[in-house]
């Protein structure tokens, strides 16, 4: 059996790392320059710390030697002397006590840290100390050989105590060179109060380490607030974008990169709600066209093609007479309403407005179903127009009415105009015949050539009109009217 090791669930390192990306960015420069600036700061404290111990130490240790060193200067005469008493138990009585004396001298002057003082002969007897208790004490044996053979100053521990021990020789001049030994001077020193200044200096030193830190994390978190401002608002201002809000602008707060891109993103702004303004202007056709020359889509069309398509077009009748008492924005206001009522049932109906030609719509319907859309598309705008009336008359509004012409046929569809303004349409005797239907159309009617009658397949009821003369053709031409009251008991489905 194939073993093998299961890579389905992250690591905890993984695990960790998906945790920081998904952090906000602000909050991972404040992690990252925050933890650079606080391990500089502690290998820099215990590099501190440590130079801090060693001066101090050398400090105490030089302080108390040089005590230690008087003390024994002091009493090394009266040591030698009291050695030299030989029977003379005053003499040396005399000596012993100025030993005592100067020792107790000692401990008068308050050394700072200083717990006791003492001198012990050379036999391991201590002769004089600042506690009573201790005086006629033998140290120990091992201590005694310790102490005898010492050449310069021992420095211990003894429980909380530092302990410094020194030497005292003299020079035997009978005897050559030969050094003598006369026995150890002691001081103890409390260990509390000797590393007090170590412990306040070592105290100072990481509250000050702290309260940097503390202040460089503010400082952090403000820098990198105004660093990531702009791109949070950048971020609220693509999300907006998304979702379509074109009115939204960015604050600009850095006058940097970020600034600049803030700047240009607002200019961006600006040129996509000209761009949507421009293609209310523009037909849906020609919309195409400029995505296919701009590569948004792979077909490229041919400057011109011919295809069939059925054209509708639907006029309001006897507009200008019936507006010359309203001002203009009430007359450009009264028209949009009957455009966009038209434009919006057009589109439903899968068609394309072409262009709007004064109070005219032109539409175009190109799918396979061309020609059932075209005619749903003109019985919906009949009987919405006459819906919209009825409204507006009770209110005692100004009504209009509107007349459809429809064809179907082969026409040239193609890129026509000049280099500055041009437009993505189509031309053909289908639309002339279209548009010269829709002038003869009566208010509310639909018509439309006798050649449409067999491709509505009996969806549509109609009914042949008189021939109508048009302008261009010499014949009459045969209509017939979609009767849409009466034509079909629903909408068609897309």
């Amino acid at each position: 059996m194939n073993r093998f090791v299961s890579t389905s669930h992250p690591t905890y390192a993984e695990r960790i790392g998906r945790r920081f990306d998904s952090l906000p960015l602000r909050v991972k420069l404040i992690i990252l320059i925050g933890s650079l600036f606080i391990v500089l700061t502690m290998v820099s404290t215990l590099i501190i710390l440590q130079q801090g111990n060693r001066i101090i130490n050398e400090r105490l240790a030089e302080t108390c030697t040089i005590s230690l060193q008087h003390v024994s200067q002091t009493i090394k005469n009266d040591l030698l002397l009291y050695y030299g008493a030989g029977d003379d138990p005053n003499t040396a009585s005399l000596h012993l006590g100025h030993i005592r004396e100067a020792i107790m001298s000692v401990s008068n002057q308050r050394i700072a840290g200083l717990v006791y003082a003492g001198v012990i002969d050379r036999s391991g007897v201590i002769i004089a100390h600042t506690r009573p208790e201790m005086l006629n004490r033998r140290i120990s044996p091992a201590d005694s050989a310790l102490f005898s053979t010492l050449s310069q100053t021992l420095v211990r521990p003894r429980g909380g105590t530092l302990e410094y021990i020194h030497p005292l020789y003299t020079r035997r001049d009978d005897q050559g060179e030969r050094m003598v030994f006369l026995g150890d001077t002691v001081l103890g020193f409390s260990g509390v109060v000797i590393r007090q200044p170590l412990r306040q200096t070592r105290t100072l030193i990481i509250t000050t380490t702290i309260l940097m830190a503390v202040i460089a994390i503010l400082f952090l978190s403000y820098i990198a607030r105004r660093m990531t401002l702009q791109i949070d608002s950048l971020s609220r201002g693509v999300q907006k974008l998304a979702d379509g809000d074109l009115h939204t602008e960015i604050s600009i707060v850095a006058h940097d990169e970020l600034g600049r891109l803030a700047r240009e993103f607002n200019a961006m702004i600006v040129h996509l709600r000209e761009k949507l303004q421009m293609q209310k202007f523009v037909s849906k056709l020609t919309v195409q066209m400029i995505r296919r020359q701009s590569g948004v889509e792979t077909d490229q069309p041919p400057l011109g093609e011919t295809r069939q398509v059925t054209v509708l077009f639907s006029d309001i009748r006897s507009f200008s007479a019936m507006t010359e008492k309203l001002g203009a924005a009430e007359v450009v206001k009264l028209l949009n309403i009957y455009l966009d009522l038209q434009a919006r049932l057009i589109e439903k109906n899968n068609g394309i407005v072409d262009k709007f030609i004064g109070d005219q719509v032109m539409a175009l319907f190109v799918d396979e179903r061309q020609v059932e859309h075209a005619v749903q598309a003109a019985i919906d705008i009949q009987r919405s127009v006459r819906d919209l009336n009825e409204q507006r008359h009770r209110r005692g509004e100004l009504g209009l009415q509107v007349g459809c012409g429809l064809h179907i046929g082969y026409v040239i569809l193609g890129h026509m105009g000049s280099q500055t303004r041009s437009d993505y349409t189509v031309i053909g005797d289908v639309v002339n015949l279209a548009a010269r239907l829709c002038s003869v159309a009566k208010p509310g009617q639909i018509i439309a050539p006798v050649e449409l009658l067999p491709r509505l397949q009996g969806k549509f009821r109609t009914h042949r009109l008189l021939p109508v003369y048009v302008k261009g053709r010499r014949q009459p031409v045969e209509v017939l009217q979609v009767d849409y009251d009466a034509a079909v008991a629903r909408p068609l489905r897309n």
